[in-house]
């Protein structure tokens, strides 16, 4: 584990992004949701649905996914749709493959120890990597579905709340502000990061990670020489990011902003202020625009002008 080092900075620079449009307005706050073509899939509660956003009198088609949605996901070399849920009352959570040909789900995957907290789906390794509440991580090799795989189960020491995978690499943050590197190949677990703070979401870039907590710092640590820089939020915190371009980060906060953060240098170019309540999910899509919901039952499009 290197050294950690540190340099404080705040810097606000206006790029004049706008919001385009609302995309949606909701009878649910919508958890997660992904674009494909001019149609948008989005969970509600204990179901999927779906729909092409340009007709004016569009044709709405739902399937159940049981529990409380927590993920979904466009797996198109499998052509099917992948959903996490979680039950209401029990730790259960469940993994639904939705086909689209026949438009049913056809198979279903049950973890009955613990809920899900976060989840990635890796199409071309038929993996589906779930983080759980009780304080593992398995990866669910779904390639002979029905028959399930746990080709990997990590035991925690607390749970992990976000994790991303690159370069055939699983990165998981967890609770008590450790950041770790998983080796697919070789099971070796790695500490990159101890921050002794609640870490809420991370980003993987080239040369370093960026993470942000629960008091609201947006913190950037260098593989190179483990020096750390920050931003600080004071009292909001950041739920989710994205990679928006080489060193771009957009963030979605607890107070309903996003912001667009340089990450190479530190500093936030734009806040936008156009959500009533929490960022949930951020997508990005094309053309410099990205889409974001959030707890105000809204879906709204987002075009940045470079």
């Amino acid at each position: 584990m290197k050294p950690i080092k540190h340099a404080f900075l705040f810097i606000l620079i206006s790029m004049g992004s706008q919001a385009q449009e609302t995309l949606l307005r909701n009878n649910f706050s919508v958890r997660d949701f992904f674009m494909k073509k001019d149609s948008i899939f989005l969970i509600e509660k204990r179901d999927v649905s779906y729909f092409n956003y340009l007709e004016k009198n569009r044709t709405v088609q739902t399937y159940f996914i049981g529990g409380y949605g927590l993920e979904i996901y466009d797996d198109s070399k499998n052509n099917q749709i992948i959903t996490v849920s979680n039950e209401f009352s029990r730790p259960v959570s469940s993994l639904r493959f939705y086909n689209k040909s026949f438009k049913e789900v056809k198979d279903v995957y049950y973890y009955t120890e613990g809920r899900s907290l976060d989840a990635i789906i890796i199409p071309d390794l038929n993996y589906a990597i779930l983080s759980l509440s009780d304080k593992k991580i398995i990866v669910v090799n779904y390639e002979k579905k029905p028959d399930y795989e746990i080709s990997h189960n990590i035991t925690l020491s607390s749970i992990a709340r976000s994790m991303a995978f690159k370069d055939g690499y699983l990165y998981y943050a967890t609770d008590l502000g450790e950041i770790f590197k998983y080796n697919f190949a070789t099971k070796e677990n790695t500490i990159l990061l101890a921050y002794e703070k609640m870490i809420t979401d991370f980003t993987i870039f080239d040369k370093y990670i960026v993470f942000t907590t629960k008091e609201g710092e947006i913190v950037k640590f260098s593989f190179e020489n483990g020096f750390i820089s920050k931003l600080d939020l004071s009292t909001d915190f950041i739920l989710n990011s994205i990679q928006y371009q080489k060193d771009q980060l957009i963030c979605g906060t607890f107070k309903g902003k996003i912001l667009v953060i340089n990450v190479e240098i530190m500093s936030i170019l734009d806040q936008l202020n156009y959500h009533k309540r929490s960022v949930l999910k951020i997508v990005n899509y094309k053309n410099n625009e990205f889409y974001s919901s959030s707890i105000d039952k809204t879906i709204k499009k987002w075009k940045l002008n470079q």
